[in-house]
């Protein structure tokens, strides 16, 4: 009897054992290892696991720095124009408007945020169940529209690859600048035409498409509302007094009458007469698709420096 009860002892141990483990591998395979421990932007610290499946970005800047690191978006929002494939994905809204509703019904595990259009919402955002990461574009480098891949990498523990995407697109521009410096012009702007004349910041998409090009960009930093909009105003005598060597006209479409008529405008407009891009005729419209929401990085940077160059051919 003592045999029999010392039998079953082991059986019971042996069952609980085999249970345990069966448990913990079940365990292992749904639940995603944790890659560590991050502090976001606004001071918050943020566990991020280890390859996230279901990943939302609400800027498309960031949508497009995770396609770079060879991961897949579940969601869009509105601006995004870039990819097909990104441009099919269900909508989430505006980047400055988001649809809660629509957040929650794609489930994501893992939200990335902007701390200058969401930080108002953490808790909305956070009843969807994901991890949310908040990144502010002024702490992401020197030119936000590149380097945010790399940001990213570190984050999504992609290092290595948003290195690479990064001195990819720093070798093609080191090339293209070459070719600028060739011409003799050093200094440029981009500007909106209408009732205002707005210029492109240095840290924006925009201005930082002049940097990338070799070119100083004349508008000064920290101009009002700065961290608002990529465009701020400029006036008609900050711009005289800066003579800048080039100045790209933003197109507003691919009209492409109107955006010649656009260029004919600005030429024949006597308070630009004086300039030296004027004088020059290095007055040069940047395409339509030269567009952050258009086009990734190296795109943009392609259309913007062969606009400058052809013509100089």
């Amino acid at each position: 009897m003592k045999k029999l009860l010392g039998l079953l002892m082991v059986a019971v141990l042996m069952v609980t054992v085999l249970s345990g483990c069966t448990q913990s591998t079940a365990k292992e395979e749904t639940e995603p290892e944790k890659s560590g421990v991050v502090t976001d932007e606004l001071g918050r610290e943020v566990t991020i696991h280890e390859n996230p499946q279901r990943i939302l970005c609400l800027v498309s800047s960031a949508m497009n720095a995770v396609y770079n690191l060879g991961l897949e978006p579940i969601g869009k929002v509105e601006e995004y124009k870039i990819t097909e494939a990104g441009m099919a994905l269900p909508s989430v809204g505006q980047s400055k408007t988001v649809n809660m509703e629509a957040i929650y019904e794609l489930k994501p595990d893992l939200i990335i945020a902007s701390s200058r259009f969401h930080a108002a919402q953490q808790e909305e955002l956070e009843k969807s169940g994901a991890v949310v990461y908040f990144f502010d574009p002024d702490a992401v480098g020197d030119i936000p529209v590149v380097d945010i891949t790399a940001y990213l990498g570190k984050v999504l523990n992609r290092e290595a690859e948003g290195e690479a995407y990064v001195q990819k697109v720093m070798d093609d521009a080191a090339v293209i600048a070459e070719k600028v410096a060739a011409t003799g012009l050093t200094t440029g702007i981009m500007l909106q035409t209408g009732d205002t004349v707005m210029a492109a910041q240095t840290a924006t998409s925009y201005g930082s498409m002049l940097t990338l090009m070799g070119l100083e960009n004349v508008v000064p930093e920290n101009l009002p509302n700065a961290k608002k909009s990529s465009f701020v105003v400029f006036d008609v005598e900050a711009i005289a007094t800066a003579n800048p060597d080039v100045i790209y006209l933003v197109a507003q479409s691919n009209d492409q009458e109107a955006n010649k008529q656009m260029k004919q405008s600005f030429m024949e407009d006597q308070k630009w007469a004086e300039l030296s891009a004027v004088k020059n005729k290095n007055v040069v419209v940047l395409p339509f698709k030269a567009n952050p929401n258009r086009a990734t990085p190296e795109e943009m940077l392609t259309l913007t420096a062969n606009a400058l160059l052809e013509k100089a051919q």
